[in-house]
């Protein structure tokens, strides 16, 4: 059972990555954030109303604010990279956070990676490097690392990789501290009030085409699934295993989506690279 809501999760993102696109032509993503947090906001709250035993411990202040601050930034840098570029380019390099997560590991914990780990880490880096290859050859290969660089969603993506690298850790911190409804009322409340404060006059000037209004009921509501979801998947199993599904399905779907929905091109080199980082994404943990 904690497998099935393990790879539930792992689609519920997927579908999230595809709806939240298609929304960002109609909503720029600070006011698209907006929006999912008040709907986070208003199903948690209704969702505490039920809660019959309920608990907080103030040790959960430090973590929870680093999460909100880290959240927020990492969720703006997302939305704009997968408006910038290709899914299918974008959403594989989410492959790189278990590399960040085990140096992260290495350096601050002094945690000794082993072999498998080494072996999955270069596998992550070689496939990230042939996805983003123009042709099968050795020049393009190292071209590739020029055309990382250059190419803006990529560079954002790296970014949140990083970030994302560390919520689900602190995620389970928080969840020590207090049930998942009140963890996640807390989070969507601080977020909401971060995003409402930078993106003021944004809101003020906002104007949602009608014909908008379906899709995006539709990606608050996958969005919402998708984090309660992963809030039971971290609670019923490891990280790393959540992670590896989670990563998988979601970099799979992303060229398969992003085909059938956004006419990008699959290629020998999007195929390979995948899979490749798949391996890789497994090995590492």
């Amino acid at each position: 059972m904690s497998l099935l809501v393990c790879i539930l999760n792992g689609l519920f993102w997927a579908f999230f990555d595809i709806t939240r696109k298609l929304a960002l032509k109609y909503l720029n993503p600070k006011i698209l954030l907006s929006f999912f947090m008040l709907v986070q906001v208003i199903i948690f709250f209704s969702w505490t109303l039920f809660e019959k035993e309920f608990y907080f411990s103030n040790n959960y202040i430090l973590p929870g604010i680093i999460l909100i601050v880290i959240s927020v930034i990492s969720a703006i840098f997302f939305l704009k990279s997968i408006l910038h570029s290709d899914l299918s380019l974008t959403i594989p390099l989410l492959s790189l956070t278990p590399i960040f997560s085990s140096l992260f590991s290495l350096v601050f914990l002094n945690e000794k990676l082993l072999f498998s780990q080494y072996f999955g880490i270069v596998s992550i880096v070689f496939g990230t490097l042939i996805l983003y290859t123009n042709e099968l050859n050795l020049n393009s290969f190292f071209r590739s690392f020029t055309i990382i660089i250059e190419n803006k969603g990529a560079r954002l993506m790296i970014l949140v990789s990083i970030f994302w690298s560390i919520t689900p850790v602190i995620d389970k911190i928080c969840l020590e501290y207090t049930p998942i409804n009140y963890h996640g009322l807390i989070q969507s409340t601080g977020m909401l009030l971060a995003l409402v404060s930078i993106s003021f006059k944004e809101i003020k000037t906002i104007k949602v085409p009608f014909k908008s209004t379906g899709l995006i009921l539709i990606t608050l509501l996958i969005g919402t699934t998708a984090t309660i979801l992963q809030f039971y998947s971290i609670l019923d199993n490891y990280v790393p295993i959540m992670e590896s599904i989670k990563r998988t399905i979601g970099q799979v779907c992303a060229v398969i989506f992003g085909y059938i929905i956004f006419k990008e091109k699959i290629n020998i080199q999007k195929i390979i690279g995948v899979f490749i980082l798949s391996i890789g994404v497994f090995y590492i943990f």
